[in-house]
């Protein structure tokens, strides 16, 4: 079976416990949903996410795919099962938003902010997590432009996520 491929980003730094607890919390459950992790491999909420899927109960060698802007494998967090080098800097976003498929946000500067645009491009669905800062939040609801018919979506908590991919990815 195709696992659908979930890419997750976000803050390279996470500042309050309670969203690093939120983004674990993704990660287990996503892999609990047998959904495979995209990201970009690094710390804050991409170290995160990846430490919790490692906690689940599902969780196999290889569902954790870090797309690293480095060409130093050693860059990635701990967690990341498959490391992929790029050496394209930022550039790099756009090989994990188009590996997606559907992204999620979590917090987020700029690099969060060039992934969205590259998801909004791609027509990929967009979901933020509500009330963590940064982009995630600024963009909740709002349609960038006239592309898609949809907005970007805004979740609570991570149950609404998992509900919206489940229905989402219904066979």
């Amino acid at each position: 079976m195709n696992k659908k491929q979930i890419a997750v980003i976000g803050s390279g730094m996470i500042r309050k416990e309670e969203i690093r607890n939120l983004t674990e919390n993704l990660g287990e459950k996503l892999i609990d949903n047998d959904f495979r992790i995209i990201c970009g491999g690094k710390e804050g909420v991409m170290e995160a996410v990846c430490k919790g899927a490692r906690r689940s109960k599902n969780y196999k060698e290889g569902m954790i795919v870090g797309i690293l802007p480095s060409l130093e494998r050693l860059d990635a967090n701990p967690y990341v099962d498959i490391v992929i080098t790029t050496g394209m800097s930022y550039a790099r976003n756009q090989i994990i938003i188009s590996s997606a498929d559907v992204v999620i946000a979590i917090q987020g500067g700029a690099g969060t902010l060039s992934e969205i645009a590259f998801a909004w491009q791609y027509d990929k669905p967009i979901i933020v997590l509500k009330n963590t800062g940064g982009w995630a939040e600024k963009l909740t609801e709002v349609r960038l432009n006239e592309r898609k018919r949809e907005p970007i979506i805004g979740a609570n908590n991570v149950e609404e996520i998992i509900t919206y991919l489940k229905n989402t990815f219904k066979t």
